[in-house]
């Protein structure tokens, strides 16, 4: 296996974590069967990445914070969905600009610094927009061209 392959199938773990979306014993379940991959990731030094990767991601998964907010976990998941959204410029635009409304609503709904918080959860999604722009609108005064 490589590395690349290896740390797909740790983010998708992360991003479950961070959704809330898996149960503390399929959690640790995952944990298991991704440490059982290591061995496999080729090269060795590679390998070693993993491991290391591995051991972060224990540390932070052993760590006792405060519990996250349904809310603070649906804006975090309508922000992955946003992020990995796929199509033309144009559409991951439309995309990025309805979840930062969304994320706005979630927010509109709590009180104090967790309503902030979950706003600034925005910001990331504007920065990707004016990147689509530079690179996709040569009306844009930063147009670059292409990325690809």
């Amino acid at each position: 296996m490589d590395y690349a392959a290896y740390d797909e199938q740790e983010q998708r773990l992360v991003d479950a974590v961070m959704a809330k979306s898996i149960a503390e014993e399929d959690l640790w379940i995952e944990v298991d069967r991704l440490k059982a991959l290591i061995p496999t990731v080729e090269p060795a030094a590679d390998r070693q990445r993993a491991e290391d990767s591995m051991e972060s991601l224990e540390r932070v998964l052993n760590l006792k914070a405060p519990p996250m907010s349904d809310e603070m976990a649906a804006a975090i998941r309508v922000q992955s969905k946003a992020f990995l959204s796929k199509g033309t410029p144009d559409e991951r635009i439309e995309l990025l600009r309805a979840a930062m409304t969304e994320i706005g609503r979630i927010a509109a709904s709590m009180d104090g610094a967790e309503a902030s918080t979950i706003r600034h959860l925005n910001e990331p999604l504007a920065m990707d927009i004016e990147a689509v722009r530079i690179h996709n609108d040569p009306t844009h005064p930063g147009y670059q061209g292409h990325a690809e």
